[in-house]
């Protein structure tokens, strides 16, 4: 994710600036910097998570700590920026790679959504982030079966 040779707004810059920090690992709360103290996070439904996921800053810290090492790497692509005074929406696209098992998935697998983000602004930090993605059909791995050879 770069902004080079491409004129983006302020606001645009700093969800560039959050995606790149993402990108080289960075949680927990060296990502405080971007957010305002009244933010929220909320995820829609999406294949992964089937309900609304809803955070304030303190409790978005606290998950970025607990999935620090999930993933191998990832990588946003955006797409598209619209903008309107307070508001930025941004479709991108998401690739990650699993560094370890998380559930029915597996070390290695590989991850990717179609996103649509909403990011508003209230005193040039971020108030409210909302993420609607879209994910490719996941490749489960059957749970390994313990028990004598068949």
């Amino acid at each position: 994710m770069t902004s080079e040779d491409v004129h983006v707004s302020d606001q645009q810059a700093l969800v560039i600036e959050l995606m790149q920090a993402l990108e080289f690992g960075v949680h927990g709360e060296a990502l405080r910097r971007f957010f305002h103290d009244d933010a929220e996070q909320i995820e829609y439904p999406s294949l992964v998570d089937p309900r609304v996921g809803r955070r304030d800053l303190d409790s978005m810290i606290a998950a970025s700590e607990l999935g620090a090492g999930m993933l191998a790497f990832q990588r946003y692509d955006v797409n598209r920026w619209i903008e309107s005074e307070e508001t930025v929406v941004c479709q991108a696209e998401w690739h990650a790679e699993l560094a370890k098992d998380a559930g029915p998935l597996r070390e290695g697998q590989r991850l990717h959504t179609y996103s649509i983000l909403i990011v508003t602004f209230r005193d040039d930090k971020i108030i409210r982030q909302e993420a609607y993605d879209c994910y490719e059909p996941l490749r489960m791995r059957p749970e390994p079966v313990e028990g004598p050879p068949v």
